[in-house]
């Protein structure tokens, strides 16, 4: 299946913009956090669709307070689902899917909106403003019929948007976007890690749901939202510049461990209700990359940070065949399973978005790298998977190669199987060949430091390029066949 024929299978027909997946779990299904990923990688690519996946979002915005389905006025979504997609019942596995979360998310028989994600809304204002600064400011008059049957101008969705993460930062009292769930039987981790076990302290304790948490790349994703809405919104430019100093302050204060040269994964609060650092080594830190938070800091500072987070995402803890693990390989022992966030996972999603920071940070060499290992894996799969198990030695699990390599059959102490075609890791693959067939791609001009750094790690990993025969993806990617046994 190629990357455009993959596209169109979750490619909503009804003009929802994107499904999560055309697999079992997800199809049929919108995402706020899926959908603007998408968006933002084929910024350039598919205009038309972006468009639609921003109007859906908006569409969709919250407008009541309502513990049930976790609505809260301006927020975006985080699931919808209905009873048709595209003019065709659910199958028998995603009907018990929509009815089983609809019993517990306050679904109305016609339709389950869940608001369960606290991403979602700054990503949908970064997304918004990003396709304003490519096409033009016209897309903020059209008018969106909301849920409740009101119409409202984008730039109004936008507004209320942007009132609810201003709101949340002032009554945080970490000063971060934080998430909380109302419902008991809402997601407890609200980010798009959403795995129960992946908010873990480095001695093993589980970061505390009875408060609110926070996420490093949640706050890189708010910080370009208010910079990106000031520059399209004068009269609140200085307010949101504002916003937008104090959490970069509070981002560099609070979660950067000089020791390591590297940022915690977010915060929690104790029993006692006093603000703890989850400093547990992870790959979320190296969002930060893609973001502009960094852009307007003293040189030394940034170079620091920006150095930090490039040798440790590029070192032996998170670099594998297929992309970066989604937590450090030494804190493996913090969850006794392969997690489906853990150390033994790597996302395409992840990967990506980590290459597009190396690249927007002057580093293209790298930033390929990473590239490659998604392109060969996607290839090597025969699919685009949503998430691929690797070894501590970083080889891939499962890929089904016609190579006569056989290895010893690994049993994966995890009962979650990757959806086969997921929508991010189709335009993650879309977007890298689209750049790569530009015949006058940018040239990133590189600096003395980032020249040396670059060179530094290119000569400390293992070099892996673009495997464009069958014979060569064996050779580098043979079979390590697994078994679920959970």
């Amino acid at each position: 299946m190629t990357p455009n024929q993959a596209l169109y299978s979750v490619t909503s027909k009804s003009g929802k913009g994107i499904y999560a997946s055309s697999d079992r779990l997800f199809k049929g299904a919108v995402f706020g956090r899926d959908s603007l990923e998408v968006a933002e990688d084929l910024m350039y690519i598919k205009p038309k669709l972006v468009e639609k996946i921003i109007l859906t979002m908006a569409s969709l915005q919250g407008e009541n307070e309502n513990k049930d389905n976790e609505e809260e006025p301006g927020k975006i979504i985080h699931e919808y689902r209905t009873p048709q997609v595209d003019g065709k019942p659910l199958n028998a596995t995603s009907r018990e899917i929509y009815e089983r979360l609809s019993a517990v998310w306050g679904g109305d028989g016609e339709s389950l909106a869940y608001y369960g994600s606290v991403d979602s809304t700054p990503h949908f204002v970064k997304v918004l403003a990003g396709y304003c600064q490519a096409y033009g400011m016209e897309i903020l008059v059209k008018q969106v019929k909301l849920r409740s049957g009101k119409s409202e101008s984008v730039l109004g969705v936008m507004d209320n948007a942007l009132d609810w993460m201003a709101k949340h930062m002032d009554r945080s009292r970490s000063g971060f976007v934080e998430y909380h769930r109302k419902n008991p039987h809402g997601i407890e981790n609200q980010v798009w890690k959403d795995s129960r076990e992946f908010y873990v302290h480095e001695n093993g304790q589980m970061a505390s749901h009875s408060h609110p948490i926070s996420s490093i790349e949640v706050q890189g994703l708010a910080y370009d939202a208010f910079t990106l809405a000031a520059e399209l919104l004068p009269s609140q430019k200085i307010k949101l510049n504002d916003y937008a100093r104090r959490l970069q302050k509070r981002v560099l204060e609070l979660l950067w461990i000089p020791e390591r040269q590297y940022f915690a994964l977010g915060t929690d609060y104790d029993d006692a209700n006093q603000l703890r650092v989850i400093k547990t080594v992870t790959a979320n830190p190296a969002e930060l990359l893609d973001s502009g938070i960094f852009d307007n800091l003293p040189k030394s500072e940034a170079i620091e940070y920006i150095s930090g987070l490039v040798r440790e995402i590029t070192g032996t803890d998170f670099l594998t065949d297929a992309g970066i693990r989604s937590r450090a390989l030494h804190e493996a022992n913090l969850v006794d399973f392969w997690d489906y966030h853990g150390s033994y996972v790597t996302w395409p999603k992840e990967t990506y978005d980590i290459a597009k920071g190396l690249r927007r940070q002057g580093f293209p060499a790298l930033a390929r790298e990473l590239e490659n290992r998604l392109l060969n894996v996607v290839r090597a799969n025969r699919s685009y998977p949503e998430f691929v198990y690797v070894d501590a030695r970083g080889r891939v699990l499962g890929v089904p190669t016609m190579a006569k390599t056989h290895g010893e059959l690994v049993f994966v102490d995890s009962s979650n199987r990757p959806e086969k075609v997921q929508a991010w890791t189709v335009s993650a693959i879309l977007a890298i060949q689209t750049q790569r067939r530009r015949l006058s791609a940018p040239k990133v001009h590189q600096t003395a430091w980032q020249e040396t750094l670059e060179k530094e790690v290119l000569q400390h990993i293992p070099l892996v390029p673009r495997l464009r025969t069958a014979k060569e993806l064996s050779a580098r990617y043979p079979f390590y066949p697994y078994e679920l046994n959970n």
